[in-house]
């Protein structure tokens, strides 16, 4: 992306933000047929149906994949990865529709974890009162998730349970995934995650596993890496998150018990 291009948008920002909320339904109307049709070509006929005026004049946003935003100009000639800030304030408008999009599919996310029994994840539970309960996806060969899964004592100790779901993100074809499905097969899961994160040597298994469809699962709620915590509302918390971090998070967000 040229700089002039990221500098004009920069401009144009303030201005933009003073009309009518740019992502209301009544301006989906508004978006060119050129943007519609780009959108279709490029990224099918699902996405087409995500287009609305973005916060920047000429510019369009189209929700793609799992809740990326990209933006396509008028004439449907261009497509843009980036983000898009506030010039006046610095806010992350990009990051700020992505949060938004992430709150509407709570409830969504929050179904398709219920429906997963948890005997198919592996849980690390408090000695005592469950108080929170986390849902992870994790891939073994995930440097965060290690770092995360070293902290799985002081979580406990706070009264929150840790279930791991599997998202090996190098794909069913992989080294990781393999490993995964050994973790998820072996007499002692929780040592074999262990181990496994400590990049010790996890003996071979093979059973019948729900790797591959929690991957899947993962992917279809808006997964796209790890550690990825879904909480028990259905909110999405992307990347790593330090133990006391979390701990007054889930505090904040649900009361201390």
């Amino acid at each position: 992306m040229r700089i002039s291009l990221i500098l004009a948008l920069l401009a144009l920002c303030s201005t933009a933000l003073a009309a009518d909320n740019p992502f209301s339904t009544s301006n989906a109307q508004q978006v060119p047929s050129a943007v519609t049709a780009a959108a279709k070509k490029i990224f099918g006929k699902k996405a087409s149906k995500k287009v609305a005026r973005s916060p920047v004049p000429g510019l369009y946003e189209v929700i793609v994949g799992n809740g990326d935003v990209l933006y396509i100009s008028r004439n449907g000639h261009h497509i843009i990865a980036g983000r898009i800030f506030e010039a006046s304030t610095g806010k992350n408008l990009t990051e700020e529709r992505k949060n938004e999009l992430r709150e509407e599919d709570n409830p969504r996310r929050k179904k398709a974890i219920n429906a997963v029994d948890e005997t198919e994840m592996v849980v690390f539970a408090p000695k005592g009162e469950t108080k929170y309960t986390v849902n992870v996806f994790t891939d073994v060969d995930c440097g965060y998730c290690a770092k995360f899964h070293e902290e799985r004592k002081k979580l406990n100790e706070g009264g929150v349970k840790v279930r791991y779901l599997a998202f090996p993100r190098a794909g069913v074809k992989s080294n990781t995934y393999n490993t995964m499905v050994s973790v998820w097969c072996a007499a002692d899961r929780q040592q074999a995650m262990t181990d496994a994160k400590a990049r010790l040597n996890v003996k071979l298994a093979r059973c019948k596993n729900p790797v591959k469809d929690q991957l899947e699962l993962g992917q279809s709620i808006g997964i796209t890496g790890t550690p990825a915590m879904v909480l028990s509302d259905g909110e999405l918390l992307p990347g790593y998150v330090p133990a006391e971090k979390l701990i007054s998070l889930l505090e904040k967000k649900f009361g201390k018990k």
